[in-house]
């Protein structure tokens, strides 16, 4: 039998406002072209189906083809949600279209749902869970962070060591040798990390939440990464299918190169040479672009390079005007300084002048009301 395993969708997320759409859809085709022609009898989905809870009509839509065209080709769909992803959203109807073996993560009611994908193989689906859910379930159990978490919810499910089993997880499950991206929610100081010792005794755990595909520890635990780079922190990723093939009990894995619609690219140099055809007329002018000038002066960078580059997502200066205001501005940084006196300061490295007094009256009121309407939250 042959699995494919993906995650972090992220339908309907935008980069600098770019749409990625288009990209995703041209993303997620290649995948239902994979399933068929690779035979393919079970799609596992790992969360972040969508960028946002409430998901553009966009997404909405494109998710929606996307599942139809796998039924289509009767294989099970296997979804869970992940920290971007509103559940009960995404769960909605799943008792009803169950009957045509699309299985979605339910809210946490106590212990994870596992379906049979045949006589040889359990599935178990284990949405984003907090520790303070958990809590509720678990009321006797000690439970600090997610680690405690994760273990007291395995702890407490049943497997039966005759059959394979495999779960799908969305959560960060710790290595020294994890690639992360600017564009991943992981906790400061890993207070959201799992251990993958408390996964030891499932055959296979697919997971969502880092968007680089790779293993943890070993291939028996591994992130299928996400279907685009969504950021360009990501640039260097190479980005796959993952496929699980299951024989005589035993897991073999196989990666299938995803081709984008549009590549994600940075370049660092001068105006000029990018207006140069000897350059662009080697790349792929239509590329989702990053732009790092190093010209002291170039009026109307955007509008020039733009006529040749439609799909200029930044552009940035690195010169000596640039590290001299970010300088100035880290120098002025004091823990002793109020937020209107930080302002006041970041005002003079901007404008090249100091606030008028006016000004000043102006920002402390309105730094008051920030503070006391923090407070009210609080």
């Amino acid at each position: 039998m042959k699995i494919l395993h993906l995650a972090d969708l992220h339908l309907g997320k935008k980069l600098n406002d770019y749409s990625l759409i288009a990209d995703q859809k041209y993303v997620l085709n290649q995948a239902v072209s994979l399933v068929e022609n690779q035979r393919i009898e079970a799609v596992f989905i790992c969360g972040d189906i969508f960028d946002r809870a409430v998901a553009s009509s966009e997404a909405l839509e494109l998710f929606g083809d996307f599942i139809f065209d796998l039924n289509k080709l009767q294989v099970k769909i296997y979804i869970i949600a992940g920290n971007h992803d509103n559940i009960d959203r995404l769960s909605y109807l799943s008792d009803l279209i169950r009957k045509s073996d699309i299985y979605i993560s339910k809210n946490f009611s106590g212990e994870i749902a596992k379906y049979s994908l045949d006589d040889d193989i359990n599935v178990y689906l284990m949405p984003f869970l907090y520790p303070q859910l958990i809590k509720k379930y678990y009321p006797e159990a000690k439970i600090i962070n997610y680690n405690d978490a994760i273990k007291t919810v395995i702890e407490h499910t049943f497997l039966d060591d005759n059959k394979i089993n495999i779960l799908l997880a969305h959560q960060f499950v710790i290595s020294n040798e994890l690639t992360y991206s600017k564009s991943e929610h992981v906790s400061v100081g890993g207070l959201d990390a799992v251990l993958p010792s408390i996964f030891e005794k499932f055959n296979y755990v697919a997971l969502g939440h880092l968007h680089c595909p790779q293993k943890v520890v070993s291939n028996k635990i591994r992130y299928g990464g996400s279907i685009l780079k969504y950021s360009f922190s990501e640039i260097n990723q190479k980005k796959v299918f993952t496929v699980l093939n299951v024989v005589n009990k035993k897991i073999e894995l196989e990666f299938f190169e995803i081709k984008f619609l549009h590549e994600l690219c940075e370049y660092r140099g001068y105006i000029d040479d990018f207006l140069n055809e000897k350059f662009y007329s080697k790349i792929n002018q239509n590329d989702l672009i990053h732009f790092i000038l190093l010209d002291e002066t170039a009026f109307d960078a955007k509008k020039k390079l733009s006529a040749i580059y439609p799909n200029i997502l930044c552009l940035e200066f690195d010169n000596s005007l640039t590290k001299s205001l970010s300088s100035s501005f880290k120098s002025n940084i004091s823990s002793d300084k109020s937020i209107a006196e930080h302002f006041f300061d970041f005002y003079e490295i901007q404008c090249l002048k100091k606030m008028n007094k006016k000004q000043k009256d102006i920002t402390i009121k309105l730094s008051d009301k920030i503070k006391g309407d923090s407070q009210c939250v609080l």
